[in-house]
C-alpha cells in the first residue's frame, strides 16, 4: 500500500477510500486535504507539550476509535530522507499524539491525517506544534505553562504574542506562566491532577517558600478551599501587625489533631494569641467532632 492515500470520507470503509492513482491529488479549494498514512510511518513529535498520557484514558479513546475510527485528522508534516535505495519518506507528527497513540493501541494500519508541507523548516514546525497542542485545550496546567514559556523563550514571544495566537487573553497567559515559578514538587501535583489551578494560584501569593510549602501540605492533607488559602496569605503580610499568621511550630500540631479527629484542623497564631480551625462539611461529622472532644 502506498505511504499515503487521499481520504474521501471519514465514515467510509477504507477501501472506498483509495482512488486508482497512488499518486495524492492536488487542492483545488481552500480546504485542506486529508490522506491516510501508515501509521509506522508517523514518527513522535520530540516537542509535544503533553507529557502525560493517563493509561485508562488512552484505552478509553482506543475503544472510541475501534468502534467510530478517527474522527479528526493528525497534523503531520512530511519528512523525506534520501536511502541507497532511493527517497524515503515518513511524517513527523505536529499535533494529535493522544489520537496517535490510541491508534496504535486500536490495532489500526493507517490514520487520518492533514500534511502541512509549509514546515519544512525546525523552527517553525515547534511553533505550529505548541499551538495547536494548547488550542486543544486539554493540556494540563503545567504542560500549558511550560508550552508558554518554551513559545517565549525560543520564539521572544510577548505575552500580547503568544495570547493572540492561542486566542486567550494576556492576563490567562501571564496567570499560567507564573506557575513555573512554584517549586518543584507542588508543581508536579499540579501536573498529576492532585492540586488543582486554583489552589496552585493561590500558593503563589506567598513569598516566603516555607509559608507556601506548609500551605501547600495542609491543602494535601486538609483539603483548604482556595479563599482559606488567599485568606492566609494576606494574613501572613501583616504578621507585624499582629494579624492572623500560619506559625510552622504548630503545623505537626495540626496535623495530628486532624489524624485524631478526622477533620481537616488549621491552627492560626497572632502575636497575642490564636485559633484552632475545625472544617466540617454536615451536621453529623459536627457531632462525630464534637463526640471525638467530649470523650
Amino acid at each position: 500500500m502506498s505511504n499515503q492515500k487521499r481520504m474521501f470520507g471519514l465514515g467510509k470503509g477504507l477501501g472506498s477510500l483509495i482512488p486508482k492513482s497512488s499518486e495524492p491529488k492536488v487542492k483545488t479549494d481552500n480546504r485542506e486535504n486529508v490522506f491516510y498514512v501508515e501509521i509506522n510511518k508517523i514518527e513522535a513529535n520530540p516537542d509535544q507539550p503533553r507529557q502525560d498520557f493517563e493509561g485508562e484514558a488512552l484505552k478509553e479513546l482506543s475503544n472510541s476509535i475501534k468502534k467510530y475510527g478517527v474522527l479528526q485528522p493528525l497534523l503531520v508534516s512530511k519528512v523525506e530522507t534520501e536511502t541507497a535505495k532511493g527517497l524515503e519518506v515518513s511524517y513527523q507528527l505536529i499535533a494529535g499524539e493522544r489520537r496517535l497513540r490510541a491508534s496504535k493501541l486500536a490495532g489500526l494500519p493507517a490514520v487520518p491525517v492533514i500534511i502541512r508541507d509549509d514546515l519544512k523548516n525546525n523552527s517553525r514546525r515547534l511553533e505550529v506544534a505548541l499551538i495547536e497542542n494548547i488550542q486543544r485545550k486539554d493540556l494540563n496546567p503545567m504542560e500549558e505553562a511550560e508550552a508558554y514559556e518554551k513559545l517565549q523563550q525560543e520564539f521572544n514571544l510577548t505575552q500580547q504574542e503568544i495570547a493572540t495566537k492561542v486566542s486567550k487573553s494576556r492576563e490567562a497567559v501571564a496567570n499560567a506562566l507564573r506557575l513555573i515559578k512554584l517549586s518543584p514538587d507542588i508543581k508536579e501535583s499540579l501536573r498529576s491532577g492532585l492540586l488543582s489551578r486554583t489552589h496552585a494560584r493561590a500558593l503563589l501569593a506567598f513569598n516566603d517558600a516555607t509559608m507556601q510549602k506548609d500551605v501547600y501540605n495542609q491543602i494535601l492533607s486538609g483539603k483548604l478551599s482556595t479563599k482559606e488559602v488567599e485568606q492566609i496569605a494576606a494574613s501572613s503580610k501583616e504578621t507585624n501587625k499582629g494579624k492572623i499568621a500560619i506559625n510552622n511550630k504548630y503545623s505537626e500540631l495540626a496535623r495530628n489533631l486532624g489524624d485524631t479527629l478526622k477533620v481537616p484542623v488549621l491552627i492560626q497564631a497572632t502575636n497575642d494569641g490564636g485559633k484552632i480551625v475545625i472544617k466540617f462539611a454536615t451536621l453529623q461529622e459536627l457531632n462525630k467532632i464534637a463526640k471525638n472532644i467530649i470523650d
